[in-house]
């Protein structure tokens, strides 16, 4: 590093600054600008051109730096004045912002996009699973005094607890960002893939190579913003690299796992879109996304298990083994041609739509349509929507029990079958002459029909 191109960035910089209040945003802001300017000058050095010349090229090459300090000054500015309200009343601290309203750091209030709790939840908890007052709990299968029931199958946060904090034909070369970082990996020992990343496109992709390869394109060459890599024990930690506040940041990542990697994954990605195709060694995939799109193409895998905040998920011949699990708060899930022995696919908000799943599991929507079209189903099948249609085209030939029931709605069946209950919110019977399974449907307020 030069320091005269040190220097010079920061003589430059205090004179833009000179007009400028002196507060910490844009303390942080010249921090930023620093940082990236003096990145940029380094990487313009050629032999035939001054230290000056290169930091002449790196400013220019930024555009208006006054624009964007005023930009920050404005945004700072409406923050200050409505985004955030805070006031002590009789020692009880209240504050209200876009994430909500909090009494005492939220530890006697706390209202969110989650839901509500009083007494850290102790006293009360609202939210998508229920209501518990004091021991008891209420939910869509009634009331109970033992706290809420859990399931002992494996869920997600189970399997994030076990987390420690070469070309292929189908990689996508990225041409619209320059490489900026490319690192290779001995996969001997390495059992788990930790890859954390707060905003980006990432792709991960099977390569031919013997070797784990991290590939990151990136619309800035500051090497503070790169990809921080690291093996512990067991697991390649893959982690996105220092996040400008200011400045604007794209980033593209490919990783590429030998075809043979028969391990663990974890991948998080909070904004952006996630792609895994063509990966059929892997053991289990356990998949966070807070807004954006996940996408699973041409997928076999033993266990998979995503959970997407908001935004749609979609797959794509997957198959998951043993088990496969979807939550998401808000968005679309697409299935086509899925198929798992236990799937559980679960949408607070939204559409759930199937092409050709097969399997056995559960479908829940809290409110919006599910409409699914069944290939080989192998065991029993639930479905269940609070509020919108469900719509379920049943394989032709099978023969199932079946028990379809509108709290407060219409159930229509087209299918030739023996019923014991033929009412209008309520059908129940056997299709063919030897059931195989059962089909239960369930409907608080909607239209349940089955093909």
């Amino acid at each position: 590093m030069s320091e005269m191109i040190n220097r010079l960035v920061d003589e430059k910089l205090t004179k833009i600054f000179a007009d400028y209040p002196d507060n910490d945003d844009l303390q942080e802001l010249r921090e930023e600008l620093a940082s990236d300017l003096i990145a940029s000058a380094e990487d313009k050095k050629t032999a035939d051109m001054t230290d000056e010349d290169a930091v002449t090229a790196a400013f220019k090459g930024f555009g208006d730096i006054d624009e964007v300090i005023d930009q920050v000054l404005d945004d700072s500015h409406d923050e200050d004045e409505s985004n955030h309200y805070h006031k002590t009343i009789h020692e009880h601290h209240i504050d209200l912002d876009d994430n909500g309203i909090r009494i005492d750091n939220g530890k006697l209030l706390n209202i969110d996009d989650d839901g509500i709790t009083i007494n850290n939840g102790k006293t009360i908890r609202i939210n998508s699973d229920g209501v518990k007052l004091g021991n008891m709990f209420i939910n869509e299968d009634g009331i109970n005094f033992n706290g809420q029931q859990t399931k002992t199958k494996e869920t997600f946060d189970d399997v994030n607890a076990k987390f420690n904090d070469a070309d292929y034909d189908t990689e996508v070369h990225v041409e619209s960002l320059p490489l900026t970082d490319e690192s290779e990996f001995s996969p001997v020992g390495i059992e788990k893939i930790d890859i954390d990343y707060e905003d980006a496109d990432l792709k991960i992709l099977p390569t031919r190579s013997h070797k784990i390869v991290v590939r990151e394109y990136m619309s800035r060459t500051n090497p503070d913003y790169q990809v921080k890599t690291d093996i512990v024990d067991d697991t390649l930690v893959i982690k996105q690299g220092r996040i400008p506040h200011f400045l604007p940041l794209k980033i593209k990542v490919q990783v590429l796992i030998p075809q043979d990697f028969n391990g663990k994954m974890r991948v998080t990605n909070r904004n952006g879109s996630l792609l895994l195709q063509d990966l059929d060694s892997v053991d289990q995939a356990l998949i966070n996304v807070r807004s954006g799109l996940v996408n699973a193409r041409d997928i076999d895998i033993n266990q998979l298990l995503i959970k997407s905040t908001s935004g749609k998920t979609v797959l794509e011949d997957v198959t998951a083994k043993d088990s496969l699990s979807i939550d998401s708060r808000s968005g679309i899930i697409r299935l086509d041609d899925v198929f798992s022995p236990d799937y559980n696919i679960v949408a607070n908000s939204g559409t759930i739509k199937g092409l050709d799943l097969g399997g056995a599991g559960s479908i829940t929507a809290k409110s919006g349509t599910i409409k699914i079209e069944f290939d080989k189903i192998t065991a029993d099948v639930n479905v269940s929507n609070n509020s919108g249609t469900i719509k379920l085209i049943m394989p032709e030939h099978d023969s199932y029990n079946f028990n379809l029931e509108a709290h407060s709605g219409l159930v229509k069946m087209s299918h030739a079958a023996k019923l014991k209950h033929d009412v209008q919110s309520l059908k129940e019977g056997t299709v063919g002459t030897d059931p195989q399974y059962n089909l239960t449907v369930k409907a608080n307020s909607g239209t349940i029909k089955v093909n």
